[in-house]
């Protein structure tokens, strides 16, 4: 994994490319004994995965660096290392969605994962961004973070929008608080008395990453739910790819059409100060346009406009290409190999996907381990109070998935 990574890092120029493998040794360990941990049995009951492990460790590295050397800023063996956006994007393309797999629970699935999951998303990120005055990138990474499946949702969103230093601090607020979701979801379903499918459509549809849907359905303990839980997450999963698209071409259209405005607001104040500086011309023969500008700048003479915002450059097809998550061909592209190549041989399908599921848990893995190296204590406390508004973000946002999810569920697994 590592050489494919070193040798993608070095075709595309990136800089200090020729240290990744150091680095990327150090990350690897790291995500290495977040794993170990994870599996340890005590650790494993209070379900505190990798992720988490994850998160905590590369951020006490990143803190006792910033320490020890009194510096904020990581090391290029280590930043070139920190490639959380390729990370994730890989993770992505792996999941290798089985059709034959949601061919039976298709139609279900999608009614749970799709109904509630892109109007819940708008409406809570207009609630981040109006009510809590959260800035609108950051509270649509939250929302839709929370409501799609976690981090990856949070990196492809971020990336869209062209903002991916804004993504680390949602998802770690959301790898620490799926925590409670995992241990308290199945013993609510089962004193709720819900079936196994209306359970595992439960799990799949609020919790929030693939990994902790399968750990809550492993706590219910039963088959059935935990088929159905990885069956709707992965039809969630599927949301990521159009979402990303139409957020990248929307908001390369907001950008594009504020620098319009910002560009015709100019020219207008301009206009008015010509026509101001004319008008005291007329009524004073005596006042030149040398007296006016020296009236208005004492001892240094500006040009206009030299801080001022300067017309896009680029079409709107270019920008969007720039922000299009390039990661949605590759998660097409691999769907379609996967479920055309491979036979109809049931155990050879399961045994390719298990093991592409497998790396692409390792990749997920090394991306929270990334997070974790961009998470700087000092900052978290300067922030309180957006870290604050961000949780209760989370909170309102989560409550009111797992109540509509709840009754989704429960509706397609009994009625449909």
């Amino acid at each position: 994994m590592g050489l494919l990574l070193w040798l993608a890092l070095g075709m595309t120029g990136v800089a200090h490319w020729k240290r990744f493998p150091l680095g990327y040794v150090f990350v690897f360990t790291v995500a290495l004994v977040s794993k170990m941990l994870a599996s340890n049995e005590t650790l494993h009951s209070a379900s505190i995965g990798d992720s988490i492990w994850a998160i905590i460790l590369g951020c006490f590295v990143r803190n006792v660096y910033s320490m020890i050397f009194k510096s904020n800023i990581l090391p290029p063996v280590l930043k070139v290392a920190q490639q959380t956006e390729l990370y994730i994007a890989i993770s992505l393309v792996l999941l290798c969605i089985d059709i034959s797999v949601l061919r039976p629970l298709a139609p279900r699935a999608l009614f749970v994962s799709w109904i509630d999951t892109p109007t819940l998303f708008m409406v809570v990120a207009l609630f981040g961004w109006k009510v809590l005055k959260i800035d609108t990138q950051t509270a649509i990474i939250m929302s839709g973070a929370t409501f799609i499946c976690g981090s990856s949702a949070a990196i492809a969103l971020g990336a869209s929008m062209g903002v991916p230093q804004k993504t680390e601090m949602p998802i770690a607020i959301i790898s620490i608080f799926t925590i409670p979701s995992i241990i308290a979801l199945p013993y609510v379903a089962k004193n709720l008395g819900l079936s196994a499918t209306v359970s595992g459509a439960w799990f799949g549809g609020c919790v929030d990453s693939t990994g902790a849907v399968i750990a809550a359905a492993s706590i219910y303990g039963d088959k059935d739910a935990i088929n159905t839980s990885a069956v709707v997450k992965m039809m969630q999963n599927v949301l990521i790819g159009p979402l990303s698209v139409l957020m990248a071409w929307a908001w390369s259209r907001y950008e594009l059409q504020a620098a319009y405005r910002r560009e015709e607001e100019l020219l207008r104040n301009e206009a008015s100060s010509i026509a101001s500086s004319n008008a005291v011309q007329a009524n004073d023969p005596s006042v030149t346009s040398e007296s006016l500008e020296d009236s208005h700048t004492p001892s240094v003479k500006h040009p206009r406009n030299i801080h001022g915002p300067s017309r896009p450059k680029e079409k709107a097809y270019v920008l969007l290409w720039k922000r299009f998550p390039k990661f949605v061909l590759g998660f097409i592209i691999t769907a379609v190999l996967f479920n055309t190549t491979i036979d109809d041989d049931d155990d050879k399908r399961s045994l390719v996907n298990s093991f592409c599921f497998y790396v692409s848990e390792w990749f997920s893995t090394l991306s929270f381990v990334s997070i974790g190296l961009g998470l700087q204590l000092n900052d978290m406390k300067q922030n309180i109070r957006s870290l604050g508004k961000l949780v209760t973000l989370y909170i309102i946002a989560q409550m009111v998935d797992i109540v509509v999810t709840c009754v989704l569920a429960w509706t397609a697994f009994t009625y449909l």
